[in-house]
């Protein structure tokens, strides 16, 4: 077999092109099937470029900094029949820096996943202006910058329970219609101490090219103001799909710097 290979090297070739497919594709499948957790050095660097904690911070804006959060959950990509699930790392960063009228959250589920607000403080609250959604599997995605018009009320200042707010907007050519309310009063444990929280859940639903539904829950503590757990159920449909469920609980209320 081998001299009939060395006699012909035009198979030989063939042979060794066709394995480098196969291995490419192995290797391409494999990683598809995992998450890569976002390291601390990597979320300092991007606080860092985002102007750390440059400026004054304002009432309802968190202190600027990296958090982290365990975090449990899994998310399945792909296009038509094909498809691809993966579990989320143990751990996520949340980078807080600040803007001249708020601050900016980048959500890092894990390096081929994160998700950004710009926000907006306003007599009324926090108004969403801008939204970052990049998601990859095996090295290919998008990164999708969109401005929200108009702004969103996405959290109002005194979320008192039993309040609703909702409306719609453009994310870009996008219409979304949102709904959001304050469930209850709760309490969540975070670095050994029971913090106070209100539950707030939203949920919105996305039209145009990328249609698709999302559903935030989040335990919104006043104080510090920030999401000391977040559950976050969203399914996008279109040539491309991605579903994705992520339990998010804070470890440190101290962020680091």
């Amino acid at each position: 077999m081998a001299s009939r290979l060395l006699a012909r090297p035009g198979r030989l070739v063939a042979l060794a092109v066709l394995l480098g497919l196969v291995g490419a594709g192995i290797w391409a499948w494999q990683s598809a099937r995992t998450s890569t957790p976002v390291s601390a050095d990597d979320a300092l660097a991007t606080f860092q470029e985002g102007g750390g904690a440059a400026g004054a911070r304002r009432p309802g804006a968190p202190r600027p900094g990296v958090y982290t959060y365990r975090q449990e959950g899994s998310e399945r990509g792909g296009a038509g029949p094909f498809s691809v699930t993966r579990s989320l790392p143990a751990k996520a960063r949340y980078v807080v820096t600040l803007t001249p009228d708020g601050y900016q959250e980048e959500l890092a589920l894990s390096e081929e996943h994160t998700e950004a607000l710009r926000l907006r403080l306003d007599r009324e609250g926090a108004r969403a202006v801008w939204r970052r959604t990049e998601v990859r599997f095996a090295g290919v995605g998008r990164d999708d910058r969109r401005e929200l018009r108009p702004p969103p009320l996405h959290r109002p200042r005194e979320p008192a329970v039993g309040r609703t707010w909702g409306g719609r907007y453009m994310a870009g050519e996008l219409p979304v219609a949102y709904r959001s309310r304050v469930l209850r009063r709760d309490a969540v444990a975070v670095g050994g101490r029971r913090v106070p929280v209100v539950v707030i859940r939203t949920e919105g639903d996305t039209g145009g090219a990328h249609p698709g539904t999302r559903v935030d829950t989040v335990w919104w503590a006043p104080g510090p103001a920030l999401p000391v757990r977040w559950r976050i159920e969203m399914e996008i449909e279109g040539v491309v799909g991605l579903r994705t469920r992520a339990d998010l609980t804070l470890v440190d209320l101290e962020p680091a710097r």
